[in-house]
């Protein structure tokens, strides 16, 4: 009697395959075991990633390892949109690539409600002073904001009213994920704002080009597949050879898109 290998199995040890692939992409400081490692338990908590387009689900990996971010649903996370897998990364991510940047002291984001105690001024001087109502309603969301201190304790504030949160959503398309985490999505947009003001190296390059890539259209793809050799193949997982070649295939595309 012969044992088949569940889809689930087969993407943990393609991943397994990848690990010098990972290594390469990944920052110096970052263990790729430790990246597979959380790589498998998101697929684990999630397995219709695994019944996904397997292209896309390979590309998000890759991206969450060139930005150096777990797939944790903290730092990023790998969100199914029909078939297609799309790579979001997520506040603490984002903080993680500015800290990453050494040109960072401190920063913060935050949502503002009407109940909240918010002053704030711009100018020569910018700050900011939120005191977030701790009991009781904190009534309607009025605007979001985000301080930076630099290395060279230079200040920079970033405050959008709602209005103008909401039109970045629209201009986003990207209507359910905002519907999921509205107040990470706003959060998200103050500070990819303020990095467009940054001084800039790879790591601020890379918050704002996150923002770029927010703009794209991720409508779901249902269109049913008609190619059952093709299905079979992936729930079979993949080979050395392969994941080599599909590896080099992703990580050329995305050096395109650059």
């Amino acid at each position: 009697m012969t044992s088949s290998i569940t889809p689930l199995v087969a993407m943990q040890g393609t991943l397994e395959k990848m690990a010098d692939k990972f290594k390469e992409a990944l920052p110096k400081t970052m263990d790729e075991w430790k990246f597979i490692s959380v790589a498998k338990l998101t697929l684990n908590k999630n397995p219709k990633l695994v019944q996904a387009d397997r292209n896309s689900l390979m590309q998000t990996f890759m991206k969450a390892a060139q930005d150096g971010l777990y797939l944790d649903g903290r730092e990023a996370a790998a969100v199914l949109y029909g078939t297609q897998v799309n790579y979001l990364p997520m506040v603490e991510g984002v903080i993680k690539l500015m800290h990453n940047s050494g040109l960072i002291k401190t920063i913060s984001a935050e949502v503002v409600y009407e109940n909240d105690c918010f002053e704030y001024e711009l100018g020569s001087k910018p700050f900011v002073k939120h005191i977030p109502l701790l009991v009781g309603d904190r009534g309607n969301r009025i605007c979001v904001y985000c301080h930076v201190q630099t290395a060279n304790d230079g200040d920079f504030v970033e405050i959008l009213n709602m209005e103008e949160v909401e039109k970045c959503k629209q201009v986003a398309k990207t209507q359910a994920v905002w519907s999921k985490w509205y107040d990470q999505m706003a959060k998200k947009t103050a500070i990819h704002r303020i990095a467009k003001r940054l001084p800039k190296n790879d790591a601020i390059n890379s918050v704002v080009r996150i923002e770029e890539d927010s703009m794209v259209n991720v409508t779901p793809d249902d269109k049913p597949r008609t190619e059952p050799l093709s299905r079979l193949k992936e729930a079979m997982g993949m080979g050395n050879e392969e994941v080599d070649q599909a590896a080099n295939e992703v990580i050329n595309n995305l050096k395109k898109e650059e």
